[in-house]
């Protein structure tokens, strides 16, 4: 199998639908794409640069099989790559709603976190919030 993660402001560039519309034509039920649906980019809200729903129908639209996910719950990410892996005939793109830094209170959905590393300080305090099970 072949796996891709795609940001959501990803499935703005052209060449995005180029790649759907040639894994249909050749059928390539072995590639398996995820797109981190959490609604940010570089530039602002994804929806606010150039909205991007319905992104089911698009790839619907260019012959793929699609399932949407709550992209922090790690049974329906096992089960929807098992499903994936199963399914015959056309690639597949899962659709995994995330929010961008969850579980992190300094940067969840915050934009500016998106290109940008943590400093060791905020890192250890990323690290013991996590690790708190605040996520």
């Amino acid at each position: 199998f072949v796996y891709a993660l795609l940001g959501d402001g990803e499935t703005q560039e052209g060449i995005v639908w180029e790649m759907a519309a040639m894994a249909n034509k050749y059928k390539l039920d072995n590639f398996i794409i995820i797109v981190d649906r959490n609604n940010l980019q570089n530039d602002g809200v994804t929806d606010e640069v150039m909205p991007v729903e319905p992104l089911e129908d698009k790839f619907r639209a260019f012959g793929w099989q699609t399932s949407r996910i709550n992209g922090h719950n790690m049974e329906e990410i096992v089960n929807a790559l098992e499903l994936a892996r199963s399914f015959k005939g056309k690639p597949y793109c899962i659709i995994a709603d995330t929010v961008k830094g969850r579980g992190v209170s300094f940067m969840e959905n915050v934009r500016a976190w998106h290109g940008k590393a943590p400093n060791q300080e905020q890192y250890e305090q990323a690290l013991k919030e996590i690790e708190g099970g605040l996520v």
